[in-house]
């Protein structure tokens, strides 16, 4: 379907044909010219340059061939709340306004709105996601629109009737192209015992498990063993935290102790990190994800980019909210990222919104790239560039 954005989508083609167009990219690091891309029975079976002619042959036109972007972190559910709660005045008081207003509008207005959202990612180039879901409102929103990614169940507090009951399994299940898993909301605010319950349940299932870490001033002094208010904020919600083993600690060092982080971990925000926390990230193969845009609305702070690109971390990117962001577009994410970060390269910026949100979501083998074995899903971009070089330019501002 071609878009008034100039976004066109190819979803695995019934029969095997090749899409040619004036540039492919085929990775973050490689950009053909006049090149071509073989599918059959819903995979990529090779490149072709330069591109062939023929009957079985699509010509796309002059643009850009390029694998969907990956939302690594959203919540579609929140949808209903954009432009309805205060930014700049503190993450209490927004969390405070979002529960407030979230259970104001109530599941059939969350859910409408989270349909509408959903709907749009694909004529924002949204190929694959990461959705977080509190109220599980929107697994079958994604489910019935064969969204592909991973969605989250996620758990807040004690919640301990989640490790008794045989059903919640149903909320981890691995399949394509939408899988289900569980995340842990934060460090501050899901119990211990409940974090490494859910990650070894994902872990088992082969499922990657998300949290939010080290996102907020609240939830470092909590981890630091800072007692006052955020104690008494989750106290006055049933949530006590006095046997949390919390206290001179950064969340990232927290939920080493707790044995949580591995490669199939999927940590999101990372804005108050040390050294120590980077080469505990680094030696745990954690992944990664960052929403600078959120990260600035809610904190008035931006994530360190270019420290975790250092350390080979590969940082994804994701939006996190409507309540939180202006858009669930990577495209916008990655123009805000060439802007804030000029001296990040665009390939990396790239990478961030393709191979590293595929690997961050434990789908590297299917997804990110237009590697041969790829799953079929390509995204067209009309869009005239001389050089290769003018072509990443093109595409890393295409949200501007």
């Amino acid at each position: 379907m071609t878009l008034a954005s100039g976004i066109r989508f190819i979803t695995e083609p019934s029969r095997s044909r090749t899409f040619r167009a004036g540039w492919v990219i085929k990775d973050p690091w490689t950009v053909l010219e006049n090149a071509g891309i073989t599918v059959a029975g819903g995979q990529i079976k090779k490149i072709v340059t330069p591109a062939p002619k023929g009957a079985s042959v699509v010509d796309l036109g002059p643009g850009v061939l390029m694998a969907p972007l990956v939302n690594a972190h959203l919540h579609l559910e929140l949808s209903a709340l954009k432009n309805r709660l205060p930014r700049g005045k503190g993450f209490a008081p927004w969390v405070a306004a979002l529960l407030r207003e979230r259970d104001a509008a109530g599941t059939p207005t969350l859910k409408a709105a989270a349909q509408k959202a959903a709907a749009s990612l694909q004529d924002m180039g949204v190929g694959l996601v990461g959705e977080i879901s509190t109220l599980g409102i929107t697994r079958q929103v994604l489910h019935n629109r064969r969204t592909a990614g991973v969605w989250f169940r996620e758990f807040l507090g004690d919640e301990q009737e989640y490790l008794g009951h045989e059903e919640q399994d149903l909320y981890i299940k691995k399949q394509f192209p939408l899988s289900f898993s569980a995340a842990g909301h934060a460090p501050h605010t899901t119990a211990p015992k409940l974090l490494t319950a859910l990650k070894k349940r994902t872990a088992a299932a082969g499922l990657v498990f998300s949290i939010h870490v080290a996102e907020s001033e609240v939830e470092m002094d909590f981890i630091a063993g800072i007692r006052g208010g955020w104690t008494d904020f989750l106290a006055s919600r049933g949530i006590d935290t006095a046997a949390w083993p919390v206290g001179n600690k950064t969340p990232v060092a927290y939920l080493h102790d707790l044995g949580v982080l591995d490669g199939t971990t999927l940590g999101v925000h990372l804005l108050h990190v040390t050294d120590r926390d980077l080469d505990i990230l680094e030696r745990t193969g954690t992944k990664l994800c960052l929403c600078p845009r959120s990260n600035q609305n809610l904190h008035g702070r931006l994530p360190d980019i270019g420290s975790l690109l250092a350390w080979n971390l590969a940082p994804a990117l994701g939006t996190d909210s409507l309540a939180s962001c202006d858009s669930l577009g990577i495209f916008d994410e990655m123009a805000f990222v060439r802007q804030q970060y000029p001296q990040i390269a665009l390939p990396d910026i790239l990478a961030m919104a393709t191979i590293n949100g595929a690997r961050a979501l434990g789908l590297g083998q299917l997804w990110g790239t237009l590697d041969t074995g790829r799953t079929a899903r390509l995204l067209y971009l009309d869009i005239r560039a001389s050089t290769p070089a003018h072509v990443m330019e093109k595409v890393t501002s295409y949200g501007i």
